[in-house]
């Protein structure tokens, strides 16, 4: 009995280790082979010159089994021009074919006689160099440049208060290109895509400008404060590539939300006499998360019926926030003809000379006109608003109201 214990158990040993040895020989009949077969560029003369004829060539070939791939030029002086190096490619009953163009690391070789090479090495070290004959002739002379890059203000304040909102990137472009990028990156790689140039041609020829307002215009939120890189990207017809760049600081941004509170005011009263004077008080309050800019004149100025903003010297101005009073029959031309500043000068932060009223803060506003024309009706309407001057009327016809004026 234990004999055949014996026997068996050397039986069943021999047995393993045979098919050992034939796993072994058959894995190394395996990797006998190449490792790559079947290299070819068709055609093998080329012209990347953008014209539609023999721009590119076809690169294709097979592989064996899994393999590590190199594809380089080598040109008439000995130096080598990689494509593709030690590129991770899995085995395929079906070939592999990538288009070539002439250019690498967007850059156009020059024209010439050059020797296409494929190394591919699998996983037992054994490598497959296979060659092949490339020509290129009357490719585009002229390499891609992106030239005089200026971006202004380089330091930015995307927040619709009039001053420094809007940032102009500018560059010229020595020669048409298929593909222009332009974008900010931050220290994290994080991208901001930059709209397009509106006057120009994407890509044409010449001198671009990029106007960028951080999407505020839109209601969107800018990119945070912080310091970024612009970056100016294009490629042309046969691969050239070329990039600049320059910095751009981002400050004090964000999309201004001011309020007239509860969308209210109250009136001094519903009848006045021609010469009295009609009042409204109203709150209003900075809800957002950033300063918003105003100016006079203060609360508590007393307009008469033939004033205006412009008469107290107070004139419009891009970006600034006031409250402002309309009326039925108003013939001034233009709307909320009597405006307001948002608080007092004692109330509001002075930034760089300007008064801001900042995120949270509530102020009270009190606004007069002295009736001293008479009205085109007996009754007309009055009302409040409050005017992002330049950019849009926050909240129109707020407490619209019948007020009598007896004459």
């Amino acid at each position: 009995m234990t004999r055949r214990v014996l026997v068996r158990s050397w039986l069943g040993r021999g047995l393993a280790v045979t098919g050992l040895v034939l796993l072994g020989l058959a894995l190394a009949g395996c990797a006998s082979g190449p490792v790559a077969s079947g290299f070819a560029l068709r055609p093998a003369t080329i012209s990347p010159n953008a014209d539609g004829t023999d721009d590119v060539t076809q690169i294709s070939y097979r592989l064996n089994r899994s393999a590590n791939v190199s594809i380089y030029l080598i040109d008439d002086k000995g130096g080598r021009h990689y494509f593709r190096q030690e590129s991770r490619r899995a085995y395929s009953s079906e070939p592999y074919q990538v288009q070539f163009g002439g250019a690498i690391d967007g850059h156009l070789l020059p024209d010439g006689h050059y020797t296409a090479v494929l190394e591919a090495k699998d996983d037992y070290g054994r490598t497959t160099r296979l060659e092949q004959p490339l020509t290129i002739q009357g490719g585009d002379p002229v390499p891609l440049k992106i030239e005089n890059l200026s971006i202004s203000p380089n330091l930015f304040t995307p927040n619709r208060d009039g001053i420094s909102d809007r940032v102009t990137i500018g560059y010229y472009l020595n020669k048409e290109a298929s593909q222009v990028n332009v974008y900010l990156v931050d220290g994290k790689g994080t991208r901001y895509p930059v709209p397009e140039d509106k006057i120009r041609k994407v890509g044409a020829k010449g001198p671009h400008e990029h106007d960028y307002d951080g999407g505020v215009d839109l209601g969107a939120q800018p990119p945070p404060d912080g310091v970024y890189t612009v970056v100016v990207q294009a490629e042309d017809y046969v691969g050239n590539k070329d990039q600049v760049s320059g910095p751009l600081s981002i400050v004090s941004g964000g999309v201004p939300q001011v309020e007239i509170v509860n969308a209210a005011a109250q009136w001094s009263a519903p009848i006045v006499k021609l010469g009295d004077t009609l009042s409204f008080t109203c709150t209003v309050r900075n809800v957002g998360t950033v300063p918003v800019r105003t100016k006079g004149p203060e609360p508590g100025t007393v307009y008469s019926m033939d004033d205006n903003f412009n008469s107290l010297q107070q004139p419009e101005e891009p970006g600034i926030f006031r409250v402002g009073l309309d009326y039925e029959g108003n013939s001034a031309g233009r709307q909320y003809p009597f405006r307001w500043q948002l608080g007092s000068d004692d109330e509001l932060t002075v930034i760089n000379g300007q008064k801001y009223l900042m995120p949270g803060q509530t102020v009270t506003v009190r606004g007069s006109v002295i009736i001293n024309e008479k009205m085109v009706r007996v009754a007309p309407y009055f009302w409040i608003g409050l005017i992002h001057e330049n950019v849009w009327i926050v909240m129109d016809k707020v407490q619209y109201q019948q007020i009598t004026v007896e004459f």
